[in-house]
């Protein structure tokens, strides 16, 4: 299987066990204890099967592990509590892409909420595959309350005529002002890359590209020409009837 940042996994309770075996108390410069690990690992301490998220690897990975991260839904003084590990594929049962999250109903507690529910209807009448990641996506997946008042809303979407990406950006900008919060867009290449769908409809000559195995920058020009061709419609019609 070829892994993808954003991807959230389901780790078996043997391989949540491991992970927590592993962790060492402070890992990762934060004061990170065993217990605290306990409370996002373990899943009768969590209330719910917090997913895993593919990371890139920080350092070599066996072929037969995959590189996490796991997030805590609560926020403390030094932002949310995040645990890196590295887990057996065997260990996986379930894999969710950001695209498939958005296949069930969403809920609308918060403002990034309600903003990611009116940005699914819009790529829809675009013609646009839309996605999530980020605190949103993890609230819709676990059920608990990851998103709060100043929560920002993170996206991804899928290679697109540039017409219909511009015209969703231009839309995005809208429900920044409505809901008084920040949305990045990330596109998602075949390549595995992904570059921010703003940085992409500047005027940059290079865009930064992140993928599961780096970062480098992208010829601008080049993405662009990697989009499929040009809308058989008038994008500007789509939105506004």
């Amino acid at each position: 299987m070829t892994w993808k940042r954003h991807t959230l996994v389901d780790i078996s309770d043997a391989g949540r066990a491991a992970a927590l075996a592993d962790h060492a108390d402070g890992e990762g410069g934060r004061m990170v204890t065993r217990e605290q690990a306990a409370q996002v690992l373990l899943a009768e301490k969590a209330g719910a099967r917090i997913p895993g998220i593919v990371r890139r690897p920080d350092r070599t990975v066996p072929a037969a592990c995959v590189p996490v991260g796991f997030c805590s839904p609560w926020v403390g003084p030094e932002g949310r509590l995040r645990i890196a590990a590295v887990v057996s594929r065997a260990e996986v049962l379930r894999v969710t892409s950001p695209y498939a999250l958005l296949g069930s109903p969403l809920p609308e507690r918060t403002p990034s909420l309600r903003a990611l529910a009116v940005a699914q209807r819009l790529a829809g009448r675009l013609g646009l595959v839309l996605g999530a990641w980020g605190s949103a996506a993890l609230e819709i997946y676990t059920g608990l309350p990851y998103t709060h008042q100043g929560s920002d809303l993170d996206l991804l979407v899928a290679p697109a005529p540039r017409e219909a990406l511009a015209c969703f950006m231009g839309e995005i900008r809208g429900l920044e002002e409505r809901y008084a919060l920040r949305v990045d867009v990330e596109l998602d290449l075949p390549a595995g890359y992904g570059v921010q769908l703003k940085e992409l409809l500047g005027e940059g000559r290079m865009v930064i590209g992140k993928s599961f195995a780096d970062v480098a920058l992208l010829p601008r020009a080049h993405v662009l020409s990697q989009l499929p061709g040009q809308a058989g419609a008038e994008v500007a019609d789509i939105v506004t009837n």
